[in-house]
C-alpha cells in the first residue's frame, strides 16, 4: 500500500498541472489565433506575389545546371550507348526548361523581363531544332571511331606478326653467321652480315611506322593528325622501297607490305576514319558549347530574378517581423511554461528510464568504435533501448570480425604486415622499460618469380599457403607473431629470444619448408622449393626502431641469398647477451 500512495499523489499533481496547462494554452491560443490569422493573410499575399516566382526561378536554374552537366558529359563520353542516353536526356531537359520559362512568362509583369524571357525561349527553340543534327554528328563520330579502333587493332596484330617473323629470320641469320665464322668462310659471312643489316634496318623502319600509326589514336587535332599521316606514309614508302638481297627477306617484305598497305592507303584508311571522328566530334562539341551557353544564360537570368524577388520578400518580411513580435513573445512564454511543467513532472522518470541507459549505450558504442570489443553492454527494461542494445551486440560481433580481418592476410592466413609492425612497435616500447632481447626471422622463397612464370600464379598462391600452414604448425612458432611481410616474404617476431635460439628456430623453419618437397624445376636444390633466411637479434634501446631491425634482418637475408640460397644467416648487431630459458 505504501508504494501505491505516491502514484496516486503523483496522478493528482499531474492532473492539476494538466488543467493549468490547458487553461494557459486556451488563453494564449485565443490571442495567438487572432494574430496568426492576420499574419497568415499577409503571408499569403506575399507568397502569391513573390514566393511562387522564386520557386519557379530556382527550379529553372537547377534544370539549367543539369543541362550544362549533361552537355559536359556528352563532350567527354565516347560510349555509343551512353551518348545516346545523354542525347535523350538533353532533349528532355530542353523541354523541361521550355515549360519552366512558360511559367515565369505567365507571371511576368514588366515589359523588359518579358522580352528577356522571349529571347530565352527562342534560344531553347533553336537548341531543340539542332537536336537531330547533333544526334547525326554524334552517330558519325562514334561510327568513325569504331572503324578507326578496328583498324588500330588490326595494325597491332600486324605489328606483332611482323616483329615475330623478322626477328625469327634474324635469329636464323645469326646462327648461320656463327657457323660461317667457325669455318672461316669470310666471303659468305660478309654476304650474311649484309643481309642481317638490311633486315635489321627493315625491322627498325617497320617498328617506327607502327609507333607513328599507334600515335594516331591519341591525336587530338587535325594538324597533329596530318603530321602523323605524312610521317607514317614516308616511313611506309621507305619500308616498301627498302632494298633486300635475300629472296626470303623480299618475300617477307612483300607479304607484310601487302598487309599494312590497305590500312594506310585508300578511302577507308585509319587516318581518314580518325579525322572524320575528330571533326564530327569537334562540330558536335561546338553545338554543345552553344547549348551550354544558352543554359547558362537561363541560369543567370533565373539567379537575377531570384535576387530581385528576394529583396522584395525581405522588405515584406521586415514589416511582418514587427507585427509578429507579440505572437513570438506569447509562444515563448507558453514554451517556457510547458518546459517547466514537463520537467517538473517527468524529468525523474526520463532520467532513469531513458537518459542514463542512452548515455551508457553511447559510451559502449564509442568503446566498440575504438576496437574495445570486450566492452560490456548496458542492461535496460526499455523495449526500444533493448532493441538498440541488441543491434549494438550484433555490431560488436561485426567489429570483432572486422578487427580480425584487418589483422590477417587474406591469402595465407598469417598475420599481415600492419599487425606485425604494430606488435613490433609495442615490443620495442616494452623493452625500454624492461630490457630483453628481441629476434626477427625474415625469409624469402627462392626463385619465386621463376616458379610463378613456370607454374602460374595460382600454383604460386598454393605454394605460399602451404608454407604458411607448415610454419603455423611448428611448435617453436606457437604463440609467436608469424606474418606475411609482402609478396613471397614472411617474417617471425620472437620476443625474449636470444641469437642462438633464434638461429636454431630459423634452421628448423628452413628444413620444414624444404621437406615439404614442393616441386620447382628452376631450383638448384633438388628441384624443390627452398627459402633463404635472415636473422636479427637485438637488445632495444632508445635509438632502436622497427626500420633498423628490419634492415638488419634484410641484410642477413641478402647474405643468405649470396651464399647460394637455402641457408640461414644472422646479422651481426654487435650485442652480446645470454640466452633466455
Amino acid at each position: 500500500m505504501k508504494s501505491i500512495k505516491p502514484l496516486i499523489s503523483l496522478k493528482k499533481k499531474i492532473r492539476l498541472l494538466f488543467y493549468i496547462v490547458v487553461f494557459l494554452t486556451l488563453a494564449i491560443g485565443l490571442v495567438s489565433i487572432c494574430l496568426s490569422i492576420d499574419l497568415q493573410k499577409r503571408v499569403d499575399m506575399m507568397i502569391n506575389h513573390h514566393i511562387n516566382e522564386i520557386v519557379y526561378a530556382l527550379e529553372l536554374s537547377k534544370e539549367s545546371q543539369k543541362l550544362q552537366v549533361i552537355s559536359a558529359k556528352l563532350s567527354k563520353n565516347d560510349s555509343e550507348e551512353q551518348r545516346t542516353l545523354l542525347l535523350s536526356d538533353l532533349q528532355r531537359q530542353w523541354q523541361t526548361l521550355a515549360r519552366g520559362l512558360e511559367k515565369l512568362t505567365s507571371m511576368a509583369s514588366h515589359d523588359e523581363r518579358i522580352k528577356k524571357l522571349n529571347r530565352l525561349s527562342s534560344d531553347i527553340k533553336k537548341a531543340t531544332e539542332q537536336q537531330p543534327l547533333l544526334e547525326q554528328l554524334t552517330e558519325t563520330a562514334i561510327a568513325a571511331q569504331i572503324q578507326a579502333s578496328h583498324l588500330h587493332l588490326n595494325m597491332e596484330l600486324i605489328q606483332k606478326g611482323f616483329a615475330r617473323s623478322v626477328q625469327k629470320l634474324l635469329g636464323i641469320l645469326d646462327q648461320y653467321a656463327n657457323t660461317l665464322l667457325g669455318t672461316q668462310a669470310f666471303n659468305e659471312l660478309k654476304r650474311v652480315l649484309d643481309e642481317h643489316r638490311q633486315l635489321a634496318q627493315f625491322l627498325h623502319q617497320g617498328e617506327e611506322l607502327f609507333r607513328l600509326v599507334a600515335a594516331v589514336n591519341k591525336s587530338s587535332d587535325n594538324a597533329e593528325l596530318n603530321l602523323l599521316q605524312r610521317e607514317s606514309m614516308r616511313h611506309f614508302l621507305a619500308l616498301k622501297q627498302h632494298s633486300m638481297d635475300s629472296i626470303v627477306a623480299k618475300e617477307i617484305q612483300s607479304d607484310w607490305i601487302s598487309q599494312i598497305e590497305p590500312n594506310l592507303v585508300g578511302e577507308a584508311n585509319i587516318f581518314a576514319f580518325s579525322r572524320e571522328a575528330l571533326n564530327s566530334k569537334r562540330i558536335a562539341d561546338t553545338y554543345l558549347e552553344i547549348q551550354a551557353s544558352s543554359a547558362q544564360d537561363i541560369a543567370r537570368f533565373s539567379s537575377e530574378r531570384v535576387e530581385e524577388a528576394n529583396k522584395q520578400v525581405n522588405l515584406a518580411g521586415a514589416e511582418l517581423k514587427n507585427d509578429s513580435n507579440s505572437f513570438v513573445i506569447l509562444i515563448f512564454i507558453a514554451g517556457v511554461l510547458y518546459t517547466f511543467l514537463i520537467w517538473l513532472t517527468n524529468w525523474h522518470f526520463i532520467s532513469k528510464g531513458i537518459i542514463q541507459p542512452v548515455i551508457a549505450t553511447s559510451n559502449a558504442m564509442q568503446a566498440i568504435a575504438h576496437e574495445k570489443t570486450d566492452t560490456p553492454l548496458p542492461k535496460t527494461n526499455n523495449l526500444e533501448l533493448q532493441q538498440m542494445v541488441s543491434s549494438l551486440e550484433t555490431l560488436k560481433s561485426y567489429a570483432a570480425q572486422v578487427k580480425a580481418i584487418s589483422e590477417i592476410d587474406g591469402l595465407t592466413g598469417a598475420f599481415n604486415r600492419r599487425y606485425f609492425d604494430l606488435r613490433l612497435v609495442q615490443a620495442i616500447q616494452s623493452a625500454h622499460n624492461k630490457p630483453h632481447p628481441l629476434s626477427i626471422i625474415l625469409f624469402d622463397v627462392d626463385n619465386f618469380k621463376q616458379f610463378n612464370d613456370r607454374y602460374g600464379h595460382v600454383s604460386g598462391d598454393q605454394c605460399l599457403k602451404q608454407i604458411s600452414a607448415s610454419m603455423k604448425e611448428m611448435p617453436e612458432l606457437q604463440d609467436r607473431i608469424f606474418a606475411r611481410y609482402g609478396g613471397e616474404e614472411f617474417i617471425v617476431f620472437l620476443p625474449y629470444t636470444g641469437a642462438t635460439l633464434a638461429k636454431e628456430i630459423a634452421e628448423l623453419m628452413r628444413e620444414k619448408i624444404f621437406h615439404l618437397q614442393i616441386p620447382h624445376e628452376d631450383s638448384v636444390h633438388r628441384q624443390h622449393i627452398t627459402v633463404s633466411i635472415g636473422v636479427c637479434t637485438t637488445l632495444p634501446n632508445n635509438d632502436t626502431t622497427t626500420e633498423s631491425i628490419i634492415i638488419q634482418a634484410d641484410k642477413a637475408l641478402y647474405e643468405a641469398k649470396q651464399a647460394g640460397k637455402n641457408c640461414v644467416r644472422a646479422a651481426d648487431t654487435g650485442v652480446i647477451f645470454t640466452e633466455l630459458s
